[in-house]
């Protein structure tokens, strides 16, 4: 089941970035890379450069790249596990519409303790403070 989880979220990352697009990018603050760039590194298990083009749609608002940044955290691709960092990123995933994110998130708070939650809605609100 576990196994079957991980294909499916793997199999979600590249459905994902077939159909999303960033809107209003400002030329000074366009990435330099596409969220399907970032698949492409992530097949190729360049997870440095996977984490780099997702990192600036997360930040302009992209649910899919928000969504596959937590996948990495939570398979430790790239980087050691963090549930509170997969947390976090589920959530801004959530609340920029990314549907598969609301179950994972759901599952993944029952693994979680009272601390790590803490910690982890912590970040989200710095994140949404850092990035107005």
């Amino acid at each position: 089941m576990k196994m079957m989880n991980i294909l499916l979220m793997s199999l979600s990352i590249l459905a994902i970035a077939l159909v999303t697009d960033v809107p209003n990018v400002h030329a000074q603050d366009k990435p330099t890379c596409s969220v399907r760039d970032g698949v492409d590194f992530h097949r190729q298990k360049n997870y440095g450069k996977a984490f780099e083009c997702w990192d600036q749609h997360a930040r302009k608002g992209s649910s899919a790249a928000q969504f596959n940044i937590a996948r990495m955290y939570i398979l430790g691709e790239g980087f050691p596990r963090s549930t509170v960092e997969a947390y976090k990123w589920l959530t801004i995933a959530d609340r920029s519409g990314r549907p598969e994110a609301r179950k994972t998130l759901a599952n993944l708070r029952e693994k979680m303790t009272p601390e790590q939650l803490e910690e982890a809605r912590r970040r989200v609100q710095q994140f949404y403070t850092s990035t107005r």
